[in-house]
């Protein structure tokens, strides 16, 4: 989608200019000196534009004293001021910096995320907190345009109003009628330096919402820039796996002019993995609306049991019999013989037929209707220099064969290392896996020493549709942060990995807490410093424990609702 040109202070943004790349301080705002050398390390690393957290006016405030300390070093990197709560502080912040990020969720809402509202909505109750809304923002908005300030209306699955949900529930549509509220009242106000971004800790969720959103926007003439990002992904490769997923698949399509990738780890360890899917999927900006699917919901097709085989009721991982060596724990579904003509159920040892095809030489006819109900299909895109062509390619085939299980293969050259294939790798599957049409993976690599199983289950389960260990939601930690998240992740993940039928949140404040873990089945979420609260889904159950005796309490929790297993 080709979206307006704006100006973040120096930095032009959106039309046909680079994907730009961001990330977000994780020191405190009132530690100048701190937060400000972390903006320089950040700008040195590649990082265009930098978010700072503000919790309030004070905060707000120092701001200026962070842009004043790195302008000594000659360094002008726009600044965003990350806000939650408090329309007061984005007043302060946006008459200092050259872009506020306001949440549309919790702008004027702060009870939400401190106690359950039961408030009954009729339509001329959700009018008028709109207008209410429209109001409040009227200031802000008249701010920004005095000092040329951009606004990011940054909605957050996680942290929908309880207006929203009300109306359209805890979906993507809901996310794109959030941003689309606050947009018509920035329109109306003659207000456009607008930036929006659908963030989610489900990719799938996230791709939704993006695609969703571009289309109406698309209807109603709207072309603000686009931020992209997984959020709450956690850390170590099962997060990085997620952001290429999600991002990726989202540049693949042409959608985006700014990313984010969030780890619980070193910001700056944020910066390669966002130059690596920006230099590799961000040049595609020029891609056509009609190429983005149309598709918001993950309905995945239907196949036959070949061979009584039950395996492709849910997305099969395969393997080359020649990665047979060093598996741990979880066994792929399926060997894929060197021959290429049959699939070995790995625990059976029965056989199933291949029909294998490579993409640049598509002939429908080469499948035979005599193997119909009893053979599979598996396209080899190592050679595909168009994976919209090979979409295509596979939606007819699977129309004309709706029931013979459908399975994706490449084979990636060691021309790059392998974490950056690995990233590469899922963002090109996920592309296709997001929207329900293949059954199975199989990725080999020129190499002997990467574990393809353990990739290959990675991107099913960071697409949300293999579960092999428990997943974690957690923020990215800024300046908000009570605690230590990346060391309380490293701890609680060792702890805790082998329980791969939950969901844990780790979060470091009210704003990341119980709002973005929604679907977590617990959650760990920081407080004051150095206490903790341990929530089973939304409900609390312990307040302001020490930390020393939270992950006790939290495995003491999980064993009581029966929901603990042994390693």
């Amino acid at each position: 989608m080709k979206s307006r040109e704006i100006y973040i202070g120096n930095l032009p943004l959106g039309g046909q200019h680079p994907v730009r790349i961001q990330s977000m301080t994780n020191k405190k705002t009132m530690n100048t000196e701190a937060t400000a050398k972390q903006v320089l390390a950040l700008a040195e690393a590649g990082c265009e534009m930098v978010r700072i957290a503000a919790r309030n006016k004070t905060e707000a405030a120092n701001l200026k004293n962070i842009k004043n300390f790195i302008a000594r070093y000659n360094c002008h990197v726009p600044l965003v001021a990350d806000i939650h709560f408090l329309p007061e502080a984005a007043e302060v912040a946006a008459r200092i910096v050259e872009k506020v990020r306001i949440n549309p969720g919790n702008f004027l809402d702060k009870s939400l995320f401190l106690k359950k509202k039961t408030t009954v909505y009729d339509e001329n109750l959700y009018q008028q907190e709109l207008e209410n809304i429209s109001l409040r923002l009227k200031p802000l908005l008249n701010i920004c345009k005095e000092y040329g300030t951009v606004i990011r209306i940054g909605v957050n699955h996680g942290s929908l109003s309880e207006r929203v949900t009300w109306r359209y529930g805890n979906t993507a549509e809901g996310m794109v009628a959030s941003a689309k509220e606050y947009i018509e009242i920035c329109r109306l106000q003659g207000f456009h330096n607008l930036v929006i971004s659908m963030k989610s800790s489900d990719v799938k969720t996230m791709v939704y919402a993006y695609r969703l959103l571009v289309i109406q926007m698309i209807k109603l003439g709207y072309d603000y820039p686009l931020h992209l990002g997984v959020t709450e992904t956690g850390a170590g490769i099962d997060a990085r796996l997620k952001s290429a997923a999600g991002i990726g698949t989202l540049l693949l399509e042409g959608i985006g002019d700014t990313i984010r990738v969030s780890l619980t780890e070193d910001p700056l360890k944020e910066i390669p993995i966002a130059k690596l899917l920006v230099d590799n999927f961000g040049k595609t900006k020029k891609k056509q609306i009609s190429r983005i699917p149309k598709i918001n919901t993950y309905n995945k097709t239907f196949t036959y049991k070949i061979n009584c085989l039950e395996h492709f009721s849910q997305t099969a991982c395969v393997l080359l019999e020649t990665q047979k060596k060093g598996f741990k724990e979880v066994s792929p579904d399926f060997y894929l013989d060197k021959s290429k003509k049959y699939l070995s159920d790995a625990d059976t040892g029965i056989k199933i037929p291949v029909v294998f095809l490579r993409t640049e030489k598509y002939d429908v006819s080469i499948f035979n209707k005599q193997y119909r109900s009893v053979s599979a299909l598996m396209f080899d895109f190592s050679d595909c220099k168009d994976l919209f062509r090979m979409k295509k390619q596979l939606k007819e085939m699977r129309k004309q064969y709706p029931g013979n299980p459908l399975l994706i293969y490449k084979n990636y050259p060691l021309n790059k290392c392998e974490t950056d294939l690995s990233l590469i790798a899922a963002t090109e599957f996920s592309f296709f896996l997001i929207d329900g049409m293949i059954d199975g993976i199989c990725i080999d690599m020129d190499t002997e020493n990467t574990n393809l199983k353990e990739l290959m289950f990675g991107i099913l389960q960071a697409t949300g549709l293999r579960r092999i260990k428990a997943e974690f939601v957690a923020c990215p930690t800024c300046g908000r942060t009570s605690y230590d998240v990346e060391e309380a992740l490293k701890m609680i993940s060792e702890k805790l990995s082998h329980l791969k039928h939950l969901k844990i949140g780790v979060m470091g404040c009210v704003v990341n807490g119980p709002g973005e873990m929604a679907d977590a089945d617990y959650g760990y979420v920081g407080t004051t410093t150095g206490k903790i609260n341990l929530y089973r889904k939304q409900q609390l159950v312990s307040k302001n424990i020490t930390e020393s005796e939270a992950m006790e309490k939290l495995i003491e929790l999980i064993k009581n609702d029966g929901n603990w297993v042994e390693s």
